[in-house]
């Protein structure tokens, strides 16, 4: 039993030791208060972490987490940090072998989430497709110096940002929108071995988070679509946060320890 959470428990030994302040988050939030045990369909293990808090440690986070047999990915590939880190195990026995750290900027009196590589709206399915192709094996083309590559990855970046430009300008996306009072404080449970922060006013969060109904279980919860409904999960414009910062050395720090 112990075995199977060294995964978590070595992730959450490095968030306190950098002195990260975190929550869990989502269905992860919802199986530790109301069952107390994992999802029996669950794979991932879901956290909030503000993006400030991370912003200037990310790159001593990542060597640390790279000491472990880790596949790490950072929001899909793209070259920013904008709301999304996602770590694997590469072991047989970890359960859950998923982390997803959902980052939050502060707005007021709320904390939001974008998914901005997943764009809505007329025409978002072509924009989503460029932007990725114009992203795909650009890790590889930054370690060929050749004169080609060193054109062609030019070209692709030069591509990408010129539609990130356009998504973020006339798209909206999915956001995670919840009130920052949620998270003013903090509370312990009892969870996979290990005591883990929760939102202080949790039942508020899972209400706001899951609706009225969310001491009932319902494993198809996501599949049938219910969270379209869900306060937490509004339809915004991608500009009502601030443009992502770029940072190419996303793609050689994956290349060197992957």
């Amino acid at each position: 039993m112990k075995e199977k959470f060294n995964f978590i428990t070595n992730f959450f030994n490095i968030l306190e030791e950098m002195s990260i302040d975190y929550w869990l988050e989502g269905g992860t939030a919802l199986a530790a208060y109301r069952d107390g045990e994992i999802f029996p369909w669950e794979h991932d293990f879901d956290i909030g972490i503000l993006k400030d808090d991370i912003d200037g440690k990310l790159e001593i986070f990542l060597s640390k987490l790279h000491k472990y047999n880790l596949t790490i990915k950072i929001q899909k590939d793209y070259p920013f940090l904008d709301n999304i880190i996602q770590i694997y195990s590469n072991d047989n026995f970890s359960n859950p072998n998923q982390i997803d750290i959902y980052l939050y900027t502060q707005k007021e009196n709320k904390i939001y989430m974008r998914w901005l590589n997943s764009p809505i709206g007329f025409g978002s399915k072509l924009i989503n497709s460029i932007m990725y192709l114009s992203t795909k094996k650009n890790s590889s083309l930054h370690s060929k110096k050749s004169f080609f590559n060193k054109n062609l990855l030019n070209l692709r970046k030069l591509i990408f940002y010129f539609i990130l430009l356009i998504n973020y300008n006339f798209y909206k996306s999915r956001y995670h929108c919840f009130p920052k009072n949620f998270f003013q404080r903090k509370k312990k449970v009892l969870f996979c071995g290990l005591y883990l922060d929760l939102p202080y006013k949790i039942e508020e969060f899972l209400e706001f988070r899951y609706g009225k109904n969310w001491k009932k279980p319902d494993e198809n919860f996501n599949q049938s679509g219910k969270w379209k409904s869900s306060k937490a999960r509004p339809i915004m414009k991608q500009n009502f946060l601030e443009f992502p910062k770029f940072n190419y050395n996303l793609y050689m720090y994956n290349e060197k320890n992957n």
